[in-house]
Parts: structure tokens; sequence; C-alpha cells
């Protein structure tokens, strides 16, 4: 027969809350993330349109470009793996992850402003416009991560 009696419980200790669940994130930290959208759209796209590049080319070595090809489609994939998965955590609140796939893309981006600046080929192409400005955006991202507010949002988890 079962009891009508109070049953008394133990109440659990709260545990600790999170930092972030009771701070309001940096706005810096929230253009970081969005600056890097581009970052994680611009590698998928680069990886699909080498493989398109590589079933449209003819010749007799055609399968060493289909092995180069997926080896820079898996290269893509990881790039924009690794970009979606730092704005994840930066968003939330833990270590820099972005920096690394942000700081690469910023990197391709002075690497080919110096061939330009070294072979004096200042020229405008359409096709050159969205890397350089993808590149320029990731450093932007780069640059707005290593401020105070971003360290400090950045720090306390």
């Amino acid at each position: 027969m079962a009891s009508t009696e109070p049953v008394n419980v133990p109440r659990q200790a709260a545990g600790p809350v999170a930092p972030a669940a009771n701070r309001r994130r940096p706005a810096v930290v929230v253009a970081a993330v969005l600056l890097t959208i581009p970052t994680a759209v611009l590698w998928l796209v680069a990886g699909i349109a080498f493989l398109v590049v590589t079933y449209r080319a003819e010749g007799d070595a055609k399968f060493l470009l289909w092995i180069i090809a997926f080896a820079i489609l898996g290269l893509c994939l990881l790039l924009v793996f690794m970009t979606l998965a730092g704005m994840r955590i930066v968003w939330v609140g833990g270590p820099n992850m972005l920096r690394t796939p942000a700081g690469f893309t910023a990197g391709l981006l002075l690497v080919v402003l110096g061939g330009l600046l070294l072979f004096g080929k200042i020229e405008y192409h359409p096709t050159m416009l969205l890397p350089m400005v993808v590149g320029a955006l990731a450093g932007l991202a780069v640059i707005l991560l290593a401020t105070p507010p971003a360290r400090r949002w950045l720090a306390k988890q």
C-alpha cells in the first residue's frame, strides 16, 4: 500500500552556471563570426569548382588529375569544417579555434598580393576580386578576435 507521507528528496547542489549564459557576447565576436561565413562558402565552392574543372579536362593522364582533384577537395572540405567548427566554438565562448582557418585564408591573400606586386601585374580581373575580398574579411576577423573584449570572451570559458 502506498504511503501518503511526503518523501524528502535531497537537493542537488546547483552546479556552476556557464559563464557564457549570463554574459553578453561582445560585438567584435559577432562581427568576426559573421565575417568568416564567406570563408567557409569560398572554400566549399573552390573544392567543387576544382572537381568540375577536372571533369571537363581532357588528356591521357586524367586519372592523375582526379587524384589531385580529390586531394584538393579533401583539403577544402577540411577548411570548411575547421571554419564552421571554429565559428561555433568562438560563438559559445570556447578557445579561439577560428584563428587557423581565417589566418590561412588571409595568408593566401597576402601570397596573392605579394605575387602580383612581385611580377608587376597590378591588373583587375573579375576572378581575382572575390578571393581577395574574402581574404581581407578573414584577416579582419583574425584582427577582431585579437581585441581585448574578444580575448576576455574567449578566456572565461
